[in-house]
Order: C-alpha cells, then sequence, then structure tokens
C-alpha cells in the first residue's frame, strides 16, 4: 500500500476523536480519514499511545484518495500502524510555514462562517487553509443560550478584512477555554504565548443542515523567526 507523509498542522476534535490534518512534501494538503463520518480513534493513528500533534510529521499507509468534492484532501487510510519521523521545533517553524499561507480576502471560498453544501461540492478547492490573522486572537466562551446546552469555545480573529468568530476545536486551547469559564480572554491569560507569530489551521466540517461551517482546527501560537 502507498504511504503519505505529513506535517501535522491540525489534530482538533471530532466525535471524541481527532480530525487530523496537514500539509505534505510536495506542499498540499491531506487529510486522513476513515470510511464513516467519526473522527480517527487513537487505535488508528496514535503514535504509541500519544495522539499526533501539531508540528509532528508523521507516516501513514493509505488504501486512496477518496473523491469528495467538499473535502478534496481526504484520503482512506489502510489500518495500518503511524510511524512518527520527526518533531519541527516552533523556532524556525514559521518560516517554512509562512509560504502555505492563505492570502485571502476569502477564507475558504467565501467570506462568512459557512459555506453552502451545493457550493462546497461544485468548487471542490480546498477545504482547508492556514491563515495568519491581521490583529491579536482572543478566546472566547459565550454564555448558554438556552438551558443544558454545551459551552462552545470559539476563536475571534480579523483576516482579509473580516472579523472571523469560528468555534475553536483545537484540543489543548479548547480545554483551557473550558476551565477558565465564560468570558473573553487574551491568549497571555490562559497561558499561551502570543507575542510572536500567530497561525490559524481553518477547516471546513462536513455538511450539517446544508452547510458547511467553518472550524479554527488549531491555533499556532510560533516565535517571531530570528
Amino acid at each position: 500500500m502507498p504511504t503519505e507523509e505529513i506535517l501535522v498542522l491540525a489534530s482538533s476534535k471530532k466525535h471524541g476523536g481527532r480530525c487530523v490534518a496537514g500539509i505534505n512534501k510536495a506542499g498540499e494538503w491531506v487529510r486522513p480519514v476513515t470510511g464513516g463520518h467519526h473522527g480517527l480513534f487513537l487505535a488508528q493513528c496514535g503514535i504509541g499511545r500519544h495522539w499526533p500533534g501539531v508540528l509532528d510529521v508523521v507516516q501513514f499507509g493509505y488504501l486512496r484518495q477518496l473523491d469528495d468534492p467538499a473535502q478534496p484532501e481526504n484520503f482512506l487510510i489502510d489500518g495500518s500502524a503511524w510511524r512518527l519521523s520527526k518533531q519541527l521545533p516552533p523556532e524556525g517553524a514559521y518560516e517554512r510555514l509562512r509560504r502555505f499561507r492563505a492570502e485571502g480576502p476569502q477564507l475558504l471560498g467565501n467570506r462568512g462562517k459557512a459555506v453552502p453544501e451545493e457550493e462546497a461540492a461544485e468548487n471542490g478547492e480546498a477545504s482547508l487553509a492556514l491563515i495568519e490573522p491581521t490583529a491579536t486572537v482572543s478566546l472566547l466562551m459565550r454564555p448558554p443560550e438556552k438551558e443544558h446546552q454545551k459551552l462552545r469555545p470559539r476563536l475571534v480573529f480579523d483576516f482579509g478584512g473580516k472579523r472571523y468568530d469560528l468555534p475553536l476545536t483545537d484540543v489543548p486551547i479548547e480545554e483551557a477555554v473550558k476551565k477558565a469559564g465564560v468570558g473573553e480572554y487574551a491568549p497571555e491569560e490562559l497561558g499561551f504565548d502570543a507575542s510572536g507569530r500567530v497561525l490559524v489551521t481553518v477547516s471546513l466540517g462536513e455538511a450539517f443542515n446544508g452547510w458547511h461551517h467553518k472550524l479554527a482546527a488549531a491555533v499556532l501560537f510560533l516565535p517571531d523567526p530570528a
């Protein structure tokens, strides 16, 4: 079976598992998936007993690239064990990643918080983007609008002249926001150093009620280039 190697730029929460995505040696986005709509489980993508992490370089076997026009980056994994090739140190990572940034002003096809299902299927260009916000990001937890409604952390940022307010699925940052509770926080208030460069991996989720909603799948706080 063929193998692929990616620099992981998202390892986000999805239905009790993870959505893992990254950029391969050709500079193309790749999202390893199973045949179902759930995320990857630790037994399927774990490096030993650990989830693949952002800035890990991992190898995995796959059966084929799926013909999914809404998520053209999807590769169907073959079930073999994943391997860790190396870990990219945060120092110097920005210089390596900057050439993969999406420039805007559109973000994954439009300037809204979601893409219509039929539009995503017709365009088939990308469901993942690495962007650099043009202002300081904020971490947000709003009070629930309805009783028993789950609290959902969000990321607020500016890009392409537009302010975005997207669900946050980056696991360690999401957990920090949940622990802090309702409120709006600067990254430093929750222990994240945003004094250097900030990159965000934005992903289109699966279709829900006719829309693919945009998600902040990873937030990378990186040192300034030397």
